[in-house]
């Protein structure tokens, strides 16, 4: 079995991105629209200028061998060799220039993957449990359900404009070993009265305000998964704080409502899915290798054994093996991914990518897995060293990202070093789960560590070094989960000591303890502030400069060229430019800026996309004056040369987006104030383009009530197979859809 297929309209999505492209190419959108327009093609830009990384989907970390090397040769040919492995198992090309952006996409789709999703306000990549399907204690295979869903999810035009992304998990067994305990929906492998079904958790994630999930269903069908995550997704698309990013995630809007007033929503909304239809899922099952008889032992040199008993584990299916291939920071070498890609058996699914940033093995004999040693051994270095320095998660931090504040991949040799050194016994530290982020954000996952930093600023006598919080002790499971606890601070220089101390104390005094966790509990936590309290001193600037100086920088520490997310790039980002705009251009009296300024405000949040003056100017009447939000009398001021009476225009437009709501509604919409359209409304789209075409009639239905009537004109083509599916998955009734022409006519009830 393969992966997820890509579903059709991702590569609309995908003719709809290369117009835009070339419009930025030619001057015709600026950087804000276009970075709207490809960080949810998972396009992000790397703090090198004219470097970007590129975003690819694996569902469950799965992917085939066929498609390793068809990434692997485009990381050779557009990405400097390498792979990177993400902390959700999916891939990253980095250092891809913008010229390439269009030939890497291509060659994604080619081997049925994509980054469609791969980041901004979007349902992200669904993750599993990286042993689905050959753990022993899971309750079924979870990964046929994540690529079911994820294909329906990829189907949906509102996956892609959500408040805030959308991050789904599922976990075979209680281990959870998926996060499905702090996902915004995650699921938990059960059965019931002999049926299959998942225990759901809801409002969980990790970031500057991390939540760990709530209970939210005891048991649900397997067949039901995409009804439910399309009903929360819906009301979360509906009620989102689309306002504020950073209140903008599922859990902030269920601490704003409350668990049972959200469930009484989301249960109105697969009451209106479940008569739309559409909602049922089909999974297509593993075939699951044949048992076979195990080998008896095989004659192993030392090197071999020591690489089996580090790496190697049995599967569920008598016969069968996995490994685990530990990767550096999660890098991939190109060629020993080609490699490792012609090396392995095609005749079954053999690989997986891990959210600690490895490649897993499996569904081999004993005899074919220590066949592949060598590739192994030359593909990853990290098989010649104990399991935790494997294990160790770590982010790129500033070495690349916008807002990476410290560097993790120079601390991480640094510690590695330190611990090499130190001539602890590092075998006996197998399991131990070391993370590190480069800022409170959670990409290196510190939060779900045993021993975790991430990255801040402290200053000796006044000058900035970098430096790290600590925080210790997490718990990961469905019934016991918590987030490590805060500890201490400690500067980057004194990192690599502060981390052999506390091993060294916790080899000492770990046989009387189930867990690092119950340490932590047991006294620990003191006696870890303790030593980072040993080692808060450093010298000062002119005594030592090697503190203020970041580890693999060449440069002294600052914060210089830290810069904007854009993870959360979207409709807001647009409307706080023009805002900002708008502000400059009245502290100006530039009458004319002023005019198209507050005209082209706030038209995106009616899906109006205007370019030229005229047509913003047009919009703007149409959008708003038109309809009463604001003043008639300034229509006169749209009209002929800008004059002195714009400098009022902006101010009201201003005044209106602050009576605006999460939810894209003005006070005017919400009091009554603006009468309500009863009489049918007729709208021609031809000419507009998907999705933009389905985002105004959206926009259009927004301002109807229940019950009345929308027609449209739209093209022949992509227009007519996709808006009326895309109305109707929403829950609206196509009441008739007849040919006029080369055109189309679609008479829409509003739901």
């Amino acid at each position: 079995m393969s992966g997820y297929q890509i579903p059709q309209n991702v590569h609309g999505d995908f003719e709809s991105f290369k117009r835009s492209y070339e419009e930025y190419k030619s001057g015709a959108i600026d950087d804000l629209k276009f970075k709207t327009i490809r960080v949810p093609f998972g396009i992000y830009e790397q703090r090198e200028a004219n470097t970007y990384m590129i975003r690819v989907k694996l569902v469950g970390g799965l992917i085939s061998s066929k498609q390793l090397a068809a990434l692997a040769d485009l990381a050779k040919r557009y990405a400097g060799g390498k792979l990177h492995i993400t902390t959700r198992g999916g891939a990253q090309l980095h250092y891809v220039k913008f010229d390439d952006f269009l030939a890497v996409i291509e060659g994604l789709h080619a081997a049925q993957l994509t980054g469609r999703g791969g980041g901004g306000n979007t349902v992200r990549n669904i993750t599993a449990d990286i042993l689905a399907g050959v753990a022993k204690d899971e309750v079924f295979d979870v990964t046929p359900r994540a690529i079911a869903l994820t294909e329906k999810m990829l189907a949906q035009k509102d996956s892609y404009a959500l408040p805030r992304k959308f991050k789904i998990a599922f976990s075979g067994s209680s281990a959870d070993r998926g996060y499905a305990t702090i996902a915004d929906v995650g699921f938990i492998a059960k059965t019931k009265e002999g049926k299959r079904g998942f225990k759901v958790f809801i409002g969980g994630g990790m970031g500057a305000k991390s939540r760990v999930a709530k209970p939210y269903l005891d048991f649900l069908p397997e067949d039901e998964i995409f009804l439910l995550s399309q009903a929360i997704k819906e009301t979360f698309d509906e009620r989102g704080n689309r306002k504020n990013k950073h209140n903008a995630r599922l859990r902030f809007l269920l601490e704003e409502i409350g668990l049972e007033a959200f469930r009484e929503l989301v249960d109105t909304k697969i009451e209106a899915i479940r008569s739309r239809g559409g909602y049922e899922v089909e999974f297509r099952e593993f075939d699951e290798p044949k048992p076979i008889v195990a080998q008896s032992d095989l004659a192993l040199d030392d090197e071999t054994k020591l690489w089996r008993d580090r790496f190697v584990y049995s599967q569920k299916q008598s016969g069968y093996y996995g490994a685990k291939v530990p990767l550096l920071l999660g890098d991939l070498d190109a060629n020993g991914a080609l490699a490792l890609a012609d090396a392995l058996p095609k005749d079954r699914q053999t690989i997986r990518f891990g959210s600690d940033q490895n490649l897993y093995l499996r569904n081999l004999t004993l005899e074919e897995l220590i066949a592949l040693y060598p590739v192994i051994k030359t593909l990853s270095p990290q098989t010649q060293k104990s399991e935790i320095l494997g294990d160790a998660v770590f982010c790129t931090g500033a070495s690349t990202c916008q807002l990476g504040i410290t560097i993790p991949r120079g601390a991480l040799a640094a510690i590695e070093r330190a611990l090499l050194k130190s001539g602890l016994n590092l075998d006996a530290l197998g399991g131990f789960r070391i993370h590190m982020s480069g800022c409170p954000n959670s990409c290196g996952r510190h939060a779900l560590a045993d021993l975790g930093f991430f990255g801040k600023v402290l200053r000796k006598d006044g000058v900035a070094y970098p430096a790290y919080n600590i925080v210790a002790g997490a718990r990961i499971a469905e019934t016991n989960y918590r987030f490590a606890e805060a500890i201490g601070d400690i500067s980057a220089y004194r990192l690599p000591s502060f981390v052999a101390d506390a091993l060294k104390l916790w080899l000492e005094e770990k046989s009387r303890y189930a867990s690092y966790a119950d340490w932590i509990d047991g006294g620990g936590k003191a006696k870890l502030s303790a030593i980072a309290e040993s080692y808060a001193d450093i010298p000062s600037f002119d005594e030592d400069k090697n503190p203020y100086y970041d580890f693999g920088a060449s440069a002294r520490f600052s914060l210089a060229g830290r810069g904007a997310g854009e993870c959360s790039a979207g409709m807001y980002d647009l409307i706080e430019a023009d805002k900002k705009a708008l502000k400059e251009a009245l502290n100006a009296n530039d009458w004319t800026r002023i005019r198209f300024l507050a005209a082209r405000m706030l038209l995106i949040t009616r899906g109006e996309e205007a370019r030229s003056e005229a047509e913003v100017l047009s919009a703007f009447k149409r959008l708003f004056i038109d309809t009463k939000l604001i003043d008639e009398s300034f229509a006169k001021t749209l009209e002929g040369e800008a004059n002195e009476s714009a400098i009022k225009l902006g101010e009201a437009v201003i005044a209106l987006y602050d009576t605006m709501d999460n939810t894209l509604k003005f006070e005017a919409e919400k009091t009554g104030a603006i009468a309500a359209q009863k009489a049918a409304r007729f709208k021609d789209y031809r000419g507009v383009e998907c999705p933009m075409n389905f985002v105004r009639v959206k926009m259009d239905l927004a301002q109807m009530a229940s019950g009345d009537i929308l027609e449209i004109l739209l093209d022949d083509g992509a227009p007519i197979e996709n808006v009326p599916r895309s109305v109707r998955s929403e829950g609206h009734a196509i009441e008739a859809q007849t040919s006029e022409g080369t055109a189309w006519r679609v008479r829409i009830r509003k739901k």
